[in-house]
């Protein structure tokens, strides 16, 4: 049988989600999404948050989101790329496109910074339907300086009301944790519309995960887990795709 282990990054577009909690935690999450304006998904930082926001976007009309590329992790930054995502594939008429045609993706910046609320609700109007927007990594660590203008951002997209949209965000627990802390009410509202990944990986999950990628890696994979129980599915995955180095001998 031939392999296909996901390289670094572990986590990719053309990889397939494996594992069946993996598999039942975008069900749920494609559920929540449907249904409400904000939900999470949290999990430890190579646990596959990541693939799994791949693959509801693969599922539904999703717009997937890379917050370590914002520059400001903002509602005004936030509502442009929304924006600009949308209006590149919009043939309505509307101030968002017009402005998106005429001045690109500063001249959407430079409205949403004037008005980000509207902004962002006109954006969402040119999707023909509901639309899902997942962020990813929108509150990196609990030590980022940008933590409390990011979870603003959030609170101000649950006040918005949105009911022709759906933003997921992905936590690290720890980042979850402070901001359900420090911003009881929005942290009240994501406890009940959250998914939470497994922690730790069970023999199961690793069988599942190497028989989804590599089958005659199960028992290699299981071996791994014994003896590392902490093992996150981005290590074992990486683990799994390496390759003894040649020894060449010198002449």
């Amino acid at each position: 049988m031939s392999c296909a282990i996901p390289s670094w990054p572990v986590a990719r577009r053309d990889a397939k989600l494996a594992g069946r909690r993996w598999a039942q935690a975008l069900e749920e999450l494609e559920e929540l999404a449907s249904r409400y304006p904000l939900s999470a998904l949290i999990g430890r930082a190579g646990m596959g948050k990541t693939q799994v926001l791949y693959a509801l976007c693969e599922r539904i009309d999703c717009i997937y989101i890379d917050a370590t590329e914002f520059p400001e992790r903002n509602l005004a930054y936030m509502a442009a790329v929304v924006a600009w995502r949308l209006a590149a594939r919009s043939t309505a008429r509307s101030k968002v496109v017009d402005v998106y045609r005429r001045y690109g993706f500063q001249g959407l910046l430079s409205l949403a910074q004037g008005d980000p609320s509207w902004t962002l609700s006109a954006a969402l109007d040119l999707a023909p339907g509901r639309v899902v927007v997942a962020l990813d990594e929108w509150m990196p660590s609990p030590e980022d300086p940008q933590f409390f203008q990011a979870a603003s951002a959030l609170h101000r997209i649950r006040n918005m009301g949105l009911d022709r949209a759906g933003f997921v965000v992905s936590f690290l627990p720890e980042v979850y944790e402070k901001l359900a802390s420090k911003i009881p009410p929005l942290g009240n509202i994501l406890t009940a519309v959250s998914v939470q990944l497994p922690d730790v990986l069970t023999e199961e999950d690793a069988e599942e995960i190497a028989a989804a990628y590599c089958p005659e890696r199960t028992k290699a994979a299981v071996s791994l887990l014994r003896t590392r129980p902490d093992i996150t599915v981005r290590e074992l995955l990486m683990a799994m795709s390496a390759t003894k180095e040649v020894e060449i001998p010198i002449e």
